[in-house]
C-alpha cells in the first residue's frame, strides 16, 4: 500500500491581515483531497523561520515530502532563510521542496510562477498550490544573496525602498485608528506613499562593479537587483530574467523621468507592443546581468529585500547562488 506524502506546512496567522488563517480550513480540505497529510506550524510568537528549523531538527528533513508556506512574501523569505541556514549547519541532509501557497498582501514570488491570492469564482489559485505538491513541476531556483541573507526575487536600493519604508511607518501609524484603516489600505495605501515620496528623492552617485569589472558610474534613484521576471506584482522590468540561470539581472533608474518611463512600460498587462518597447528601453539604458554585484554608493541609502526593510548602507555586495531552492510549481494552467 503506498504511503500518502506527509507535508510541513507554515502558516503566518497575520498574513494579508489574517486571510491566510481565515484559508486555511480550504487548504486542509485540499489536502485531504490530494491524499496529503500534514503537520501545521502557525505560531503567532515564533518567527516562521525558527519554527521550520526547530521541526526539521527534530524530526530530520526526510521526514517531509514537501515544506508549504502559507503565507505572503515576508512568510516565504523567512522560511526560505531558514531553510538556507538548516541546509548551511547539514551539509549532509538534502531539504525536501517548497512550495507557495499564496495567502498574502503583494504575493510577489508566487506571482512570478503564475499563482496569486485570488480563490472565487474565476480563479481557483489555491487548488493549484496544493496540487503542485504532488503533481507539480520540479524548479530549481536561483537565490540572490546579501550579507548571509536570501532572497527570491529582488535587492531594491533608493525611492522604492524609502516608499515601503514611508508604507510601513503609515501603516503602523493608522493602525490605531479602525475607520482610517479601512479606508487607506492596500494599494491605495501604497500609492498614497509613492505620491508623498517620490519628490522628495534625491538622486545619488553611484559605482557600481559586475562580476568584477567597472560596469556603471553615474546618477541613480533606484536600483533594482532581480531574480526572478516579476517585481513590486505587477512589474516586469526585466523581460529576459528567469529564476533558474545562475544571473541576477541590474536595472539603473538615473533619474525621476526614468523611473516614471520605465515603470509605465513595465506594466505587465500591457499589449504586447508596449511590452517591446520596454524591452528596446531596457537595451538602450543601464540594464546588465551578472554573478556577482557590488554598488558603492556617495551617501548611505535605504535598501529593502523581497519587501523586508534593509539597514541603510552605502555599499551592498550581492551574489547569486544558482539552484538553491527546489520548488513545486504549478503544471496545470491556470
Amino acid at each position: 500500500m503506498q504511503t500518502l506524502p506527509h507535508i510541513l506546512c507554515v502558516l503566518n496567522p497575520t498574513a494579508g491581515s489574517g486571510i491566510a488563517l481565515q484559508r486555511w480550513p480550504k487548504i486542509a480540505a485540499l489536502l485531504e483531497s490530494f491524499q496529503i497529510s500534514c503537520e501545521l506550524l502557525a505560531a503567532q510568537d515564533v518567527p516562521p523561520d525558527v519554527q521550520v528549523s526547530r521541526r526539521l531538527e527534530q524530526n530530520g528533513p526526510q521526514y517531509y515530502a514537501a515544506i508549504a508556506g502559507i503565507g505572503g512574501d515576508g512568510t516565504h523569505s523567512a522560511v526560505i532563510n531558514g531553510l538556507m541556514r538548516y541546509r548551511a549547519a547539514h551539509a549532509d541532509q538534502v531539504l525536501p521542496p517548497y512550495v507557495l501557497i499564496p495567502t498574502g498582501t503583494g504575493n510577489d514570488m508566487a506571482k512570478s510562477f503564475g499563482l496569486t491570492a485570488r480563490d472565487d469564482f474565476f480563479v481557483g489559485d489555491l487548488r493549484r498550490a496544493v496540487a503542485a505538491i504532488r503533481y507539480g513541476a520540479d524548479y530549481w531556483l536561483d537565490l540572490g544573496c546579501l550579507d548571509g541573507v536570501y532572497f527570491v526575487n529582488a535587492l531594491t536600493v533608493g525611492l522604492d525602498s524609502n516608499i515601503l519604508r514611508e508604507h510601513n511607518r503609515l501603516k503602523q501609524e493608522v493602525s490605531s485608528f479602525p475607520l482610517i484603516r479601512r479606508i487607506l489600505k492596500g494599494n491605495l495605501l501604497y500609492s498614497w506613499c509613492v505620491g508623498q515620496r517620490f519628490w522628495r528623492q534625491v538622486p545619488l552617485n553611484a559605482e557600481i562593479a559586475i562580476d568584477g569589472r567597472p560596469w556603471y558610474t553615474g546618477s541613480i534613484i533606484n536600483l533594482v537587483i532581480n531574480n526572478t521576471r516579476n517585481y513590486g506584482g505587477e512589474f516586469v522590468i526585466c523581460p529576459d530574467a528567469y529564476a533558474n540561470d545562475g544571473l541576477l539581472d541590474v536595472v539603473v533608474f538615473t533619474g525621476h523621468t526614468d523611473y516614471l518611463a520605465k515603470y509605465f512600460l513595465a506594466f505587465r498587462n500591457h499589449p504586447r507592443r508596449i511590452q517591446e518597447l520596454a524591452e528596446r528601453l531596457n537595451k538602450v539604458s543601464a540594464y546588465a546581468r551578472g554573478q556577482r554585484i557590488e554598488v558603492r554608493l556617495s551617501r548611505p541609502e535605504a535598501a529593502q529585500y523581497d519587501g523586508e526593510e534593509w539597514p541603510v548602507s552605502d555599499r551592498f555586495q550581492v551574489w547569486v547562488a544558482p539552484r538553491a531552492l527546489h520548488l513545486k510549481i504549478p503544471a496545470e494552467p491556470g
